[in-house]
């Protein structure tokens, strides 16, 4: 028995240890006049708490730091399985707490009471190098990178992911590109493509730390690397800052 026991402790610290997360990306696109207050109380209050009771426990909720106008605010929803992902709807659509908290912003609809434009979604697989989410950096001021890097084909794209996999996440790590969460997008816009994110304290040391990874041996080395060639087509950024209900 003890045998069976340690055997099966051994299986769950590996699928915990090993096992990739997906990722639900959202963009909110707001539209001018658009009432941010109505879609931040309704994920402050409405989706993060029913995210959480359904076992999602972290949820990140940020906002563009360019300001612009109309606001964009992005959500990242981490899912421990694809299951957990093809589930949460359901979930939310029992939950009556959910329900209620979410009635002004369910009624927010018509010509008269605008809101967003569109929410812009990406579903990801997290990489077999980083499968789970982490939070290196957690200062106040902290701000946020996520890139997507669009891919010419499928097979590019593999190669991209192989590329990160193989040697560019020890790079990150190195010089000091916090690593948060790396995903291969699974459906949604502009694909075939990666998303990822990375955490810094502030500016100052983004743009410090990009020059080291930029000088770096190993860095130069694959990036010239005919594997690797022709990866990846166009690079989408954007720098973000949490909101204060944000959960990372």
């Amino acid at each position: 028995m003890k045998k069976l026991l340690l055997i099966l402790s051994v299986l769950l610290l590996s699928y915990s240890t090993y096992s990739q997360e997906y990722y639900e990306i959202r963009t909110y696109q707001m539209k001018f006049r658009g009432n941010t207050g109505i879609l931040e109380n309704y994920l402050s209050k409405a989706l993060i708490p029913a995210l959480n009771k359904y076992g999602v426990n972290k949820v990140g909720v940020f906002k563009d730091m360019g300001k612009p106008e109309p606001t964009i605010v992005v959500v990242a929803i981490p899912f421990a399985s694809i299951e957990a992902y093809a589930g949460y709807k359901d979930a939310l659509e029992k939950d009556a707490n959910y329900q209620e908290v979410s009635k002004p912003y369910f009624e927010q609809v018509g010509l008269e009471k605008p809101l967003y434009e569109k929410i812009s979604t990406y579903l990801a697989k997290g990489f077999s190098g980083h499968p789970s989410m982490k939070l290196p950096v957690t200062n106040p001021s902290r701000i946020y990178e996520w890139r997507t890097y669009e891919a010419y084909n499928e097979d590019a794209l593999r190669r991209k992911v192989d590329m990160f996999n193989a040697d560019e996440l020890k790079i990150f790590d190195r010089v000091g590109l916090h690593n948060v969460f790396f995903g291969e997008v699974m459906a949604g816009e502009n694909t075939p493509c990666l998303t990822y994110m990375v955490a810094f304290e502030n500016m100052a040391e983004r743009d410090a730390n990009w020059a080291k990874f930029g000088s770096d041996a190993d860095w130069k080395r694959i990036v010239n690397d005919p594997r690797y060639a022709n990866s990846h087509s166009r690079t989408v950024r954007r720098f973000l800052e949490p909101t204060i209900y944000s959960q990372w």
